[in-house]
């Protein structure tokens, strides 16, 4: 029998502490535990563009099977609980793989809401699983409460052989990074301007600038980013080319 881990991934508004329930599958109804998006930024997926989204991390691939998920259930915003949403997942948080759209009710507001099984993922591999709203039940804002996902207990190995990257690249060595590290990005493509991001998990930027191809490979200095310990997306852009490389610190 595979064993099983419970990932429960609390959301919390502002600094608030993080709490576990009273009691199995119920919710409590303070709005301070719930997660909310009350203005749209760009989402990691970049077909999702600007949006209301949140990520989380899991550090390492794991197999993911039973997703549960309750709304937002405190009584005064309970319209801002998304209804129809997106879940994509991915083992490296730059290619993305969609799950599929589902609609989730709005939470009744008492103390005893339970959520609901949402979707099994029947071993599926994923590190980062990324949910996007779509609508919300009529609110200003877009919110979850709390989703628990069932994971195999040892991470996943991958055997992959590496993909190409095509005529736009990005190393970053080394990585995860140190005050030496440095971004070596080529480009293949054409002699346009690249436009680089670097943004956290969260789609905060951190960086931002443009960058002229002066021969084959053009160094990005990282030592001076204000790059606290997590993981971060570096993105290019020259003209229609789009790549996105990890950053681990």
């Amino acid at each position: 029998m595979k064993k099983l881990l419970l990932v429960i991934i609390f959301f919390a508004f502002a600094f608030s502490n993080i709490t576990a329930q009273c009691y199995l599958d119920r919710h409590n109804t303070t709005w301070f535990d719930q997660w909310i998006s009350c203005s749209t930024s760009m989402n990691p997926n970049a077909e999702r563009g600007e949006s209301h989204w949140i990520m989380y991390d899991l550090s390492f691939p794991y197999e993911l099977f039973q997703m549960h998920i309750w709304n937002v259930n405190a009584p005064e915003y309970l319209t801002n609980g998304m209804n129809d949403l997106v879940i994509d997942i991915s083992t490296d948080g730059v290619t993305w793989t969609e799950v599929g759209e589902f609609q989730i009710p709005i939470a009744d507001g008492t103390s005893i809401y339970e959520g609901l099984d949402l979707f099994d993922f029947e071993g599926a591999a994923a590190q980062y699983i990324l949910i996007t709203g779509l609508t919300n039940h009529g609110g200003n804002c877009f919110g979850l409460s709390e989703i628990r996902i069932d994971v195999a207990e040892a991470p996943v190995v991958s055997v992959d052989e590496p993909t190409d990257p095509g005529c736009l690249n990005a190393r970053i060595f080394p990585n995860p990074v140190t005050e030496d590290s440095k971004a070596i990005i080529s480009s293949y493509c054409n002699n346009a301007p690249i436009i680089y991001s670097i943004q956290d998990i969260s789609g905060k930027t951190i960086a931002r600038g443009e960058i002229d191809p002066v021969g084959d490979e053009v160094v990005l200095e990282l030592d001076a980013l204000p790059l606290v310990a997590g993981s971060y997306i570096l993105s290019l852009q020259q003209l229609d080319v789009v790549r996105r490389v990890k950053i681990v610190r």
